[in-house]
């Protein structure tokens, strides 16, 4: 795993279709990760609707702690999902799942219940745009007060374990440091170890498990009407019909 991928956003590519009146989100192989899965219900103009939000991955390998989605304009009637091991909030037009875990080699559906707008008189479909940020929260939490620093990391996967720290490719300790049966760990070192903009990262028997870095990939990009070129991060859609 590369901590520089953790630095940008996700690209992915979604594409649209229309199959016995039903709209459908269909993922490209190659590249997309965050989809909308509509279990095979129709999508109804000014009918209700339940819709189910699905990252198709974590950030560069590590698991996903927030998953935040913004409604599209003329949505209304949102009621989330709870969903056991994550924390609820929202907004007039945001909806946020935060506090979990979700595995990089796992999927799970964050689950939507809405209200679809009428569409403007004579349309007969609309594309319903959701922004979506995912976000996985770093491991490691670097603290420096003065000329030290401590490292606080969480890795409940390895507890019991010991892991060898690194700032960038450079060992930072000469011995493995042992992980707590709650998954935590805290070491002091020296500031003057920890450059400025440098990465810690954490490995177990030479396989990278955590780092100080946070990973957002993001999908927010809305076609412009009548424009024909290529998002780099567009937002997942759902069609809906008359």
């Amino acid at each position: 795993m590369q901590t520089k991928s953790r630095k940008n956003a996700a690209r992915c590519l979604l594409m649209v279709s229309l199959a016995a009146g039903i709209g459908v989100i269909t993922a490209n192989s190659a590249s997309a990760h965050m989809g909308i899965d509509l279990h095979g219900a129709p999508q109804t103009a000014g009918k209700g609707s339940v819709i189910f939000f699905r990252p198709g991955h974590g950030c560069a390998g590590d698991a996903t702690n927030t998953l935040s989605v913004t409604l599209p304009p003329g949505v209304t009637g949102a009621k989330p999902q709870q969903k056991a091991g994550w924390d609820l909030t929202s907004t007039a037009d945001t909806v946020t799942w935060s506090g979990g875990t979700l595995p990089d080699d796992q999927f799970d559906d964050f689950g939507l219940r809405l209200t679809w707008p009428k569409l403007p008189a004579g349309a007969t479909s609309q594309s319903f745009y959701f922004k979506a940020v995912q976000t996985c929260e770093a491991e490691l939490k670097v603290t420096k007060s003065g000329q030290k620093a401590s490292i606080t990391g969480l890795l409940p996967e390895h507890k019991g374990q010991k892991v060898d720290l690194f700032v960038d490719d450079v060992p930072l300790t000469k011995h493995g440091v042992g992980i707590g049966a709650d998954g935590r760990f805290t070491i002091l070192t020296s500031a003057a170890k920890l450059p400025e903009g440098s990465q810690v990262i954490a490995k177990i028997k030479g396989q990278q498990v955590g780092n100080s870095a946070t990973g957002v990939e993001a999908w927010i990009e809305i076609p412009t009407a009548g424009s024909t070129s290529t998002l780099s991060s567009p937002a997942p859609s759902v069609l809906v019909v008359a």
